[in-house]
């Protein structure tokens, strides 16, 4: 179990997994979800060992969003998904894990060697307000 999952659950896993990389984080989602918990992905590509989501009892659906961004086809259902995703945020029942670290425009080079390295703890916040751009 990596140190994060053992440090913000206390070795628990989370109960919901929202994963946006797909590849490695995807794998990294299914080990770092609680038993019964579930996993979600806008982005699932790659061959997945499901082996970590079955001893857990775990579930995973995928919500991809590039098909109806691109023919117009279920539009309406995503745009009812973030509605539903925006309404647990607001209400403090989705919290994303960001990296304590926070860059700008001019910064954003360190941002893509931090992300290369391995380096990040959840999301890289890239604030364009604070870039005087």
């Amino acid at each position: 179990m990596s140190d994060y999952v053992l440090r913000l659950t206390g070795g628990r896993g989370f109960d919901r997994v929202y994963d946006t990389v797909g590849g490695a984080a995807l794998d990294a989602s299914f080990e770092a979800v609680q038993r019964f918990g579930h996993v979600v992905s806008c982005l699932g590509f790659g061959t997945h060992a499901l082996a970590p989501l079955s001893f857990k009892e775990a579930t995973y659906s995928g919500v991809f969003t590039l098909p109806p961004l691109l023919s117009g086809e279920g539009r309406r259902h995503h745009r009812e998904i973030l509605e539903q995703a925006t309404r647990l945020i607001e209400s403090g029942r989705l919290l994303p894990l960001l990296d304590e670290r926070r860059f700008t425009l001019s910064t954003m080079c360190d941002a893509y060697r931090t992300i290369r390295a391995g380096a990040v703890r959840g999301k890289l916040v890239v604030d364009i307000a604070a870039s005087g751009n």
